[in-house]
């Protein structure tokens, strides 16, 4: 990845267009990097999609009413994608075991979440775990890892939507 990833920046220098032509050549390869992070799998997997920023972080123990442990987290929805609005608050409930083993979530943060349907305890999570889950950074942009886990460079949450939105349309013919 990193030697396409350089070849890549090469070529796009080079260019006789300028700087316009690699601003889109590497914007391409930051759309093409959100493809290959976000398999065809996790689409098909994910009931909610949606970037948001966390407004609330509850820990709600087990005690003799209820049997297990979990983390509530409260988003408040920036980009819509699939099953929310945009605008809207939304709860999610995770087994409180994802918090301790690192899953964790603070407010004010920004992600861009593929999540789970809820279980029949109305649990859920992102899918398969830190794939289906991306950190937005302060100017709203994507921050994506290569395979290698090498960062590369990060994407607006509007093209990725539109990214997102279009893997969709090709998932579905």
């Amino acid at each position: 990845m990193r030697l396409f990833l350089a070849v890549a920046i090469l070529a796009a220098s080079a260019s006789p267009v300028g700087a316009a032509s690699r601003e889109s050549t590497l914007s391409d390869l930051a759309d093409q990097s959100l493809k290959l992070s976000v398999s065809r799998q996790i689409l098909v997997a994910s009931e909610r999609i949606f970037s948001g920023t966390v407004i609330r972080v509850e820990h709600r123990n087990s005690d003799p009413s209820n049997a297990l442990a979990t983390t509530r987290i409260v988003f408040h929805v920036d980009e819509a994608v699939r099953n929310v609005r945009r605008g809207q608050n939304i709860e999610i409930k995770e087994w409180a075991g994802l918090w301790e083993s690192g899953e964790r979530y603070r407010p004010g943060e920004r992600v861009l979440l593929f999540l789970y349907p809820p279980s029949r305890l109305g649990l859920t999570s992102p899918v398969a775990a830190r794939a289906g889950r991306f950190e937005v950074d302060r100017a709203g942009r994507v921050l994506l890892k290569a395979p290698s886990g090498t960062p590369l460079r990060p994407i607006s949450i509007h093209r990725a939507v539109a990214a997102i939105r279009q893997a969709e349309k090709e998932r579905l013919r």
